[in-house]
């Protein structure tokens, strides 16, 4: 007896390859720190993205990510004014960024870089979800010069959970300034306080280099460091054109114990650059009982 095969059992059998690999795909892990990092919570213990991160830097300019974003500022743009600023951040496939869709990534939802044309206003805020409105994002910032200011967004989506940059930009009225970049400048003094970062000779590979941070008294000892965004420093580089930049963190990393963790000691960081040149590196640090966090620019010859 001959068995014929019915052609409607056909489109079942061309299924079977792509069901096997949906319940694979699956099973893959969710978490932003399965795919980026080993998994890390923070002192709430919640699931974070923390530890040295990308030391690449990145060229937004032929850079995209599958994302919308509108801009706008709500109030006039002036030297010395705050501004508030509203964001729409829209998906790939058209939905509305919400809170409950982004992850946390050094205790933060979005970090949001932003840097005027002479290189010596950077900022680094952190836009708050709209409680009512999906995909709306808010935030104030207070332009300390004027021109053309580039704004990077870095954030990390739970739907597909790797890093995502955004560019945008807005203008401040005024007469803006060139960069300026002092090659060598790798000192900064404040008060008792001297700062430092050292290229360190024959480490790394490639365009990779190895850069290590040092905070002291006037008497050499070296400073306590508090936690920042769940490390104990941050470190951000950029090229003249502001096309795009690199989000450093330590090497030595170390998951705080508590808000009033702290170390001392140098610090080392991982840079790859994508060409020669003089990079602006600011650090983003807090020292011992400081209330505040203080941003300190550096220029490095690579």
């Amino acid at each position: 007896m001959k068995t014929i095969f019915s052609s409607k059992f056909l489109p079942f059998f061309l299924a079977i390859p792509f069901i096997g690999i949906y319940f694979v795909v699956r099973s893959l892990p969710v978490e932003p720190c399965d795919f980026l990092h080993e998994e890390t919570y923070n002192l709430e213990g919640e699931i974070d993205y923390c530890g040295p991160g990308d030391a690449g830097f990145v060229d937004l300019s032929i850079r995209r990510w599958p994302m919308s974003l509108d801009f706008r500022a709500l109030d006039p743009l002036e030297v010395g004014k705050p501004c508030r600023f509203e964001m729409n951040i829209k998906q790939a496939d058209g939905s509305p960024l919400a809170a409950s869709d982004v992850a946390l990534s050094h205790t933060r939802k979005i970090h949001l870089l932003a840097i005027d044309p002479s290189l010596q206003d950077y900022q680094h805020l952190h836009p708050e979800a709209d409680p009512l409105f999906k995909g709306i994002w808010r935030f104030t910032l207070t332009p300390k010069k004027a021109g053309n200011y580039q704004v990077f967004l870095d954030l990390i989506p739970i739907r597909s959970p790797r890093r995502v940059l955004l560019g945008t930009s807005f203008k401040v009225s005024g007469k803006s300034e060139a960069p300026y970049l002092k090659e060598g400048s790798t000192l900064v003094s404040q008060g008792n306080r001297t700062f430092k970062i050292k290229r360190l000779e024959n480490e790394g590979s490639g365009s990779e280099i190895m850069i290590k941070f040092t905070a002291v008294n006037e008497q050499g000892d070296d400073l306590p460091l508090r936690p920042v965004m769940g490390a104990f420093a941050h470190m951000v580089a950029f090229e003249p054109n502001l096309k795009g930049f690199a989000h450093l963190h330590p090497l030595e990393y170390e998951p705080p114990k508590s808000g009033d963790d702290a170390r001392s000691g140098p610090l080392t960081f991982s840079f790859k650059s994508p060409d020669s040149g003089v990079y602006r590196l600011w650090a983003q640090v807090k020292v011992g009982d400081d209330k505040e966090e203080c941003f300190l620019p550096f220029d490095l010859k690579i």
